[in-house]
């Protein structure tokens, strides 16, 4: 779950814990990596060079969405297209055309309705403002009203937020869990160097 060969994790499940693990290891030469999210977890990050796992997570690509979201609609166009041709030929006895023309149907739609949604999204960090392009429409979010980044549970997803002073939160997206925290906290980071 770690960042590769400069990062150690344990187990840490309360605050007593984590000092005594981090005090340890620091014997080693290990330092804690700040991670808001461990404490929640019950995990402790620990590093012999913490700028390195810094620069790392600061180097992760959040413009767009991981490669493997991006497959998803492939995946949907793909069955869709199989099965609707399958069903229009004239199907099979084991598979007749009214079970294979509804599920090729229902993976064209979803198809069309997350394409847009996955394909269509984007992420820019100018020095004015966030941009962000949700199917394929550009916004762009002035940094001096983004109070703050968070994210919300959505199943086994998550949507990260930007707060904005006086006006309702902007929702950027839905994306797997770590894609989702770390465009949270280079967000955050962003956030931070900007008001200093």
């Amino acid at each position: 779950m770690g960042w590769g060969p400069n990062l150690l994790t344990v187990e840490a499940k309360t605050p007593a814990r984590a000092k005594e693990i981090a005090a340890q290891l620091s014997q080693f030469g290990f330092k804690v990596v700040e991670n808001e999210d461990n404490s929640y977890a019950g995990m402790l990050d620990l590093s012999r060079n913490p700028e390195a796992v810094q620069a790392k997570i600061a180097s992760f690509d959040i413009s767009r969405r991981r490669w493997d979201e991006q497959l998803e609609p492939i995946l949907w166009g793909v069955c869709g297209a199989a099965l609707l041709f399958h069903g229009l030929k004239g199907g099979d006895a084991r598979n007749p055309p009214s079970v294979i023309l509804p599920l090729g149907t229902l993976s064209a739609i979803l198809f069309f309705w997350r394409a847009p949604v996955i394909w269509g999204w984007r992420l820019e960090l100018s020095p004015e403002a966030l941009r962000v392009r949700r199917s394929y429409r550009w916004t762009s979010i002035p940094w001096s009203q983004i109070t703050a980044v968070n994210t919300l549970e959505c199943g086994r997803l998550e949507s990260v937020v930007v707060k904005l002073g006086h006006h309702s939160p902007e929702k950027l997206g839905t994306f797997g869990v770590p894609f989702a925290r770390i465009l949270r906290d280079r967000l955050r980071d962003e956030l931070t160097r900007r008001q200093r």
